[in-house]
């Protein structure tokens, strides 16, 4: 049986929540607190200083979470490169929790970031992901093809990277 959720974007009163799910998720990327703070500012593109490099427009990101019951179950990060000529998007991150997985919420969040992607003009989307990870086939049934390989890319547990693409209609 599917329960309901439903997604939104996310606010700063969920980053706690946001962090707790984090933490709980092994494989998820571990951020720091002012990463996802920094995303949930509104209206406000997001490039620290350090990865600027020139670059005078900044990185535009957006961070969707699902909710079952009141309960942050879920969320997903994208964003778009600073680059006029050819607006990549990457789907940085989907989390969602243990307990409440297989019911279609990852595919949400990736729709909605797909979504969001596709209205800021972007042309493609980007992703990395463990090679052996189960969201591979969540990605590759999606339209997510294999673009290149990084073996040995990821520690603990040793694993290769794969790098998927999706040109957006």
């Amino acid at each position: 049986m599917t329960l309901p959720f439903h997604l939104r974007p996310a606010v700063a009163s969920d980053l706690d929540a946001i962090l707790a799910l984090e933490r709980a998720t092994d494989l998820a990327p571990h951020w720091s607190t002012t990463t996802y703070a920094d995303i949930l500012v509104v209206g406000a593109p997001f490039m620290p200083r350090s990865l600027r490099n020139g670059w005078e427009t900044a990185i535009q990101r957006c961070l969707f979470v699902a909710e079952q019951n009141e309960s942050l179950i879920g969320f997903a990060v994208g964003l778009i490169h600073p680059d006029a000529f050819n607006r990549i998007a990457e789907l940085e991150s989907v989390v969602v929790s243990a307990g409440a997985r297989r019911i279609g919420i990852g595919r949400a969040l990736c729709h909605a970031v797909l979504d969001w992607s596709r209205v800021h003009g972007a042309t493609e989307i980007i992703l990395e992901v463990r090679a052996n990870s189960t969201a591979v086939a969540l990605y590759t049934s999606l339209g997510f093809t294999l673009s290149a390989r990084r073996p040995r890319y990821y520690r603990d547990p040793d694993d290769d990277a794969l790098l998927l693409r999706l040109v957006l209609p």
